[in-house]
């Protein structure tokens, strides 16, 4: 029968084992039974919160457990400072002070959401522990010092004791996983680029190569927790991110050579097919090659110079544009290579190429930012949590500060997904079915037991059963619902001590508070997956705008980053939306393309006063015009426009017979990857009147 209900609960995945699963669930259980102890034998006020920052703290992998820990703790302590600065002050305002704390928890929710790596957990911390400190003072402020104690002592037990036992009892690190991923996002570049070039056509994307995108923004929330790591050695943090602008040139650069393949079609030349197969051949086994990158670098620049000038002028501008990307992508997949034997401690590495170790630079990646919907979330959290004050206030509902509470935490915890709602009511459905549970401990099994051995004994079933499920992606939130309704509900303390209708009163208030913030979100901040995929996009579009009408260049591996996290965001909501993922996610690849080239473009004007440079001042506002049509969700130019912007682009196109020959290749390439990115089904310009 137990088979049969945990089936039905959490799904066949329920009736699998995974020895991780179940050590971490062992681990969560040990640290929260020893911080319960200890909590009785300390007399806490509440010893119920130390438990439920144990499974709050606890994540699969040590390191993750103990910068969540130091997150945490700073997150509660400035949490409490602000409660113990706001009470004294407002205490005879309960209105005032009511929009007071909500207040201090919505700038402190939109500060963390500025940061989408784990940092952001220590500002979301401080706001609703603030709330939790001061609403639970209202009823006696001259305690309010002796609560914020209470909060911080309790947390910071829960905090030392899942931190101990998740570090000591056969932990995972960080850092073997991040190698992990690592290694597979490098494997996997160097087998698309292989499998581009050896076939001599696009090869259409997939889910996979999709993902590569995603990956490097995972390698930044990892590389977040490798200071806090257990492993005895611990790669550079700089190295990591060095290896994350290479392999985020990847997919825009494969793509491009993809695109000149399927423009030049069957015009390539012999000489082209040769060079191509040669790089394939590089990229198929990167550590022992039979040409090192460098050498098939300088075949790249001599192919490049021995161009005939003879042949099809559009089709030696593709095949110039194919080599030059083709070069790219070799240079970036060798540094990629090489700070990858970095990361993994080699001491010789890889003879990749004679060139000098990669530059390695601890700038801050940047990632993607919505200030709008954060704003949103913000005024989501600011209804919900005035809302029961405001009910509170007005029917001196004795249970009224912990509906506040509850609504203030529920409104912050997912603030970061689309749309919350659905997940606050499964939430919500996991905490109502956790109190049947806690009602049977309450009123028929703690009665008969008598001491903390029977105690943690008569526990261990059912947070062993959830702890475990807890570790499986799948079943996280259910299980999370069900771990902390669970614990909040039982309540222990140092005195058994069950009164049912305080048991009702209690839970139906944490309910209340969750059902608030279901109905401030639903009402603020729900975008749909459609919306949030457009989103992204529109704001992708709006940024080349800025791109093209800016007077200097962008910062490159801010512009790449950026729109790299945007494309790895974007995926999944499209295909959660039903969107074809291919044909949306293509055009926020080509408005990375475009950047880029947008970029090197504008790199080779500075310090040059020619023809170039003056036809860029009318080339860049028709580009920024049309990037905004495009972020309007206009799929197509009007035919006017487009016209004048492909005459602009040919216009430059021509003269680049007059350019000095240490940008003449920059240019090229940049501009044939904007006619290509823009106009991919228009006709080859003519070059009747190219400029030798």
């Amino acid at each position: 029968m137990t088979r049969t209900l945990l089936s039905r609960v959490f799904g066949d995945a329920a009736l699998t084992f995974d020895p991780k699963w179940a050590l971490f669930s062992a681990n969560s259980f040990i640290a929260a039974m020893l911080a319960i102890y200890l909590a009785f034998r300390l007399g806490l006020q509440r010893p119920s919160w130390a438990m439920l920052t144990v499974y709050l703290t606890a994540q699969p992998l040590a390191g993750a457990v103990r910068s969540r820990a130091v997150y945490r703790l700073l997150g509660t302590l400035l949490g409490a400072c602000a409660a113990l600065t706001l009470v004294p002050i407002l205490v005879d305002q309960p209105t005032l002070m009511s929009v007071a704390i909500t207040g201090w928890a919505t700038f402190c929710l939109y500060v963390s959401l500025q940061d989408r790596t784990p940092r952001s957990y220590a500002f979301m911390l401080a706001g609703y522990t603030a709330t939790t400190v001061a609403f639970s003072s209202v009823t006696a402020p001259e305690l309010v010092f002796d609560t914020a104690l209470a909060r911080v002592e309790e947390i910071v037990l829960g905090i030392c004791c899942a931190t101990i036992v998740h570090t000591l009892l056969f932990p995972r690190d960080v850092t073997g996983a991040l190698m992990k991923s690592i290694d597979a996002a490098v494997r996997d570049a160097s087998a698309w680029m292989a499998d581009a070039l050896l076939n001599h056509a696009p090869t259409k994307a997939d889910s996979a190569r999709w993902r590569l995108a995603a990956d490097v923004t995972h390698f930044e929330m990892l590389s977040t927790h490798l200071r806090y790591d257990t492993a005895a050695t611990k790669p550079e943090i700089s190295a990591i991110r060095a290896l994350q602008d290479k392999l985020a040139l990847v997919l825009p650069m494969l793509t491009a050579v993809e695109d000149r393949l399927a423009a030049l079609g069957n015009r390539c030349t012999p000489e082209l097919n040769q060079l191509l197969s040669q790089l394939g051949e590089w990229a198929r086994d990167p550590v022992e090659p039979r040409l090192s990158a460098d050498e098939l670098l300088r075949r790249c620049a001599e192919f490049e110079a021995a161009l005939p000038a003879a042949q099809d002028e559009w089709d030696r501008l593709l095949a110039s544009s194919t080599i030059a990307k083709s070069a790219a992508l070799i240079e970036a997949l060798a540094a990629a290579h090489e700070l990858s034997a970095i990361i993994h401690g080699s001491k010789a590495t890889s003879e990749l190429t004679a060139a000098p170790r990669p530059k390695i630079r601890r700038a801050r990646r940047n990632l993607h930012r919505d200030q709008g919907l954060a704003a949103l979330s913000v005024v989501a959290l600011f209804a919900a949590v005035l809302g029961c004050c405001t009910v509170w206030i007005a029917t001196s509902w004795p249970e009224g500060a912990t509906a506040a509470q509850i609504a203030a935490i529920a409104a912050a915890l997912f603030s970061s997904l689309d749309d919350p709602a659905p997940t606050l009511v499964s939430y919500t459905i996991w905490t109502v079915a956790s109190l049947p549970i806690a009602a049977i401990y309450l009123f028929l099994i703690f009665p008969a037991i008598d001491g903390f051995p029977m105690l943690a004994a008569s526990l261990a079933p059912s947070f062993l059963v959830l702890g475990y499920q807890q570790a499986n992606p799948r079943h996280a939130l259910k299980a999370l619902a069900l771990v902390l309704g669970l614990i909040g509900a039982l309540d222990l303390q140092n005195r058994f001590s069950a009164d049912f209708a305080s048991f009702i009163n209690a839970n139906a208030a944490a309910v209340v508070g969750l059902a608030a913030a279901f109905l401030a979100v639903r009402t603020f901040r729900s975008v749909t997956a459609k919306r949030a995929a457009r989103r992204l996009l529109r704001h992708g579009w709006v940024d080349l705008a800025i791109l093209a009408g800016a007077r200097r260049p962008m910062n490159r591996e801010r512009w790449l980053g950026v729109m790299l996290d945007r494309l790895g965001l974007v995926v999944p909501r499209l295909a959660l939306s039903g969107t074809d993922v291919e044909a949306e996610a293509g055009r926020s690849l080509a408005a990375l393309q475009m950047g880029l080239d947008l970029l090197d473009l504008k790199s080779s004007v500075v310090g040059f006063d020619d023809r170039l440079s003056k036809n860029l001042e009318s080339l860049t506002p028709k580009l920024s015009h049309a990037f905004r049509w495009f972020a309007t969700g206009n799929s197509e130019l009007h035919p006017t426009e487009a016209r004048a912007l492909l005459a602009a682009i040919d216009v430059a196109l021509r003269e680049h017979g007059a350019w000095e020959p240490a940008i003449r290749r920059t240019r090229l390439t940049a501009l044939v990857g904007l006619r290509r990115a823009l106009f991919p089904n228009a006709q080859a310009p003519s070059f009747d009147r190219v400029t030798q």
